[in-house]
């Protein structure tokens, strides 16, 4: 009788379900989300992926990503699998402004020491971004204004006063101040910061496994650095400080060094 209860047992644990899903679209500028039972090790190519008990990971492609890139999983029971990725092409747009701020030309010389230190505090806040390993993103995504109006997208080229800028790396929401600023998924605050020369008043999320949020020129903080935040919740309202030419929400994604659209994430169905 044990021998059959062992038997059962043994045939239990082999036909659990090793299905792979992944949700979103492989192309530049994107981020996948996977999902499997069972899972040993999960690689991108030589990349080693974080993956939660619940079988939760996700990986990225920056803007210029180009190539074929291989998804490798392992299981528990000794299988694995290989998913080939092609990345496509993808054409960005070309977006001219003009100010009649000047300086936002380039900073002036002695604002360039108190810039280098609100760089070094966002370089060591991201660098305890991909220690945590659980998938708070597995709460699913939201948008973090309702029904505002996007005037800058994800990869464009900015022209200022007809000098190239540097590329842009997310997606801005024209709205009026005061409006809500909601966090795009569950998180942990790495850095609330305030007044920053671009970035104004900030907020970056850690969503965990690398994944994170960041969002720019608010009026108010309603959060601070080390705290927890849920999926919609309030984290600011909408303004125009740091390096603004009006309010608006700039929300930034990365996968580690990866900057991801954030368009990607919303509106996945987890």
């Amino acid at each position: 009788m044990k021998k059959i209860i062992l038997l059962i047992i043994c045939f239990q644990i082999i036909v659990i379900s090793q299905e792979l899903k992944l949700f979103g679209v492989a192309q530049p500028g994107n981020a996948v989300i996977g999902k499997a039972d069972n899972i040993s090790q999960v690689m991108l190519n030589d990349k080693i992926l974080q993956f939660d008990k619940n079988g939760y990971f996700t990986f990225g492609f920056d803007r210029d990503a180009k190539g074929t890139h291989l998804l490798k999983i392992k299981y528990t029971n000794g299988k694995s699998e290989i998913k080939r990725v092609d990345l496509p092409g993808r054409e960005y747009e070309i977006q001219k402004i003009t100010s009649t701020k000047q300086e936002f030309t380039g900073p002036p010389p002695e604002e360039l020491p108190r810039i280098e230190r609100e760089r070094e505090l966002m370089r060591n806040a991201r660098r305890k971004i991909g220690i945590i390993d659980t998938a708070y993103f597995s709460s699913g995504f939201t948008l973090p204004i309702e029904n505002a109006k996007i005037t800058g997208v994800f990869g464009s080229q900015r022209i200022i006063n007809e000098v190239p800028q540097n590329i842009h790396n997310g997606i801005d929401y024209a709205a009026p101040t005061g409006t809500d600023v909601l966090a795009l998924a569950d998180g942990l605050v790495q850095l609330a910061g305030d007044n920053f020369y671009y970035n104004g008043n900030f907020v970056l999320i850690d969503h965990g496994q690398g994944l994170s949020s960041i969002y720019l020129h608010l009026n108010k903080l309603y959060v601070t650095t080390g705290e927890f935040v849920k999926k919609g919740q309030k984290v600011g309202e909408v303004g125009s400080t740091g390096r603004s030419t009006g309010p608006h929400l700039h929300l930034g994604v990365n996968w580690y060094n990866n900057k991801i659209d954030p368009n990607s994430l919303i509106g996945i169905g987890l």
